[in-house]
């Protein structure tokens, strides 16, 4: 999986040019987003062309969901719950309000990848973490960072269903999304945090 940024490239230049890059949009009153916004990230410039979907698989609960997040009159909330649930602390069955710049990040991957004629369905293996269940990954070796960002429901690690691992990491990286770690030949990681690229 190629996951090409030609055909996104020529939009972004033309929404900038004519100054119609709104960015990720706020969500509705009496929900919280933590991440900052960030207009000039290329994945903010790339939200009029992507679409508000999610084909979501989570190995860890054999749960698959096919998602809208976002409309016309603005974020699906029962779609957002939705989500919320299938990237929840399963081991300690806590549901959060994740980032939704991470779902844009997301929605932006599946809308390369059906462009590249796979099926779009992105595969969660972690998304949001109490601090207890990374205290316990960390005692079990897993590598979780002491103040990990999945604690803060502002990172998720993934693999896009028959894309290459490590070219859905450049892709990442290229969006300015924030944080990107590419764990190599296992999966990406993604967080709202500052832009940074690392490999593990």
């Amino acid at each position: 999986m190629n996951l090409s940024r030609r055909s996104f490239i020529g939009k972004v230049a033309a929404t900038a040019a004519f100054g119609l890059a709104p960015g990720i949009p706020a969500l509705a009153a009496g929900l919280d987003i933590p991440a900052p916004v960030r207009t000039d990230s290329r994945l903010d410039k790339l939200v009029p062309f992507i679409e508000p979907y999610l084909d979501l698989y989570n190995p860890n609960t054999d749960e698959r969901e096919r998602v809208m997040f976002f409309g016309t009159s603005g974020y699906d909330l029962k779609g957002l719950q939705t989500i919320n649930y299938l990237l929840r602390d399963w081991r300690q069955k806590q549901v959060v309000q994740m980032d939704v710049r991470l779902y844009w990040a997301l929605a932006a991957m599946r809308t390369a990848a059906l462009r590249d004629g796979l099926t779009g369905e992105i595969q969660v293996n972690s998304g949001y973490r109490s601090k207890r269940t990374n205290d316990l990954l960390r005692a079990e070796g897993y590598g979780a960072a002491v103040n990990s960002f999945h604690t803060r429901a502002r990172a998720i690690d993934f693999v896009v269903k028959g894309g290459d691992v490590a070219n859905v990491a450049r892709y990442a990286q290229w969006l300015q999304i924030g944080g990107t770690g590419h764990y190599r030949g296992r999966f990406v990681h993604i967080d709202s945090g500052d832009q940074r690229v690392w490999f593990g």
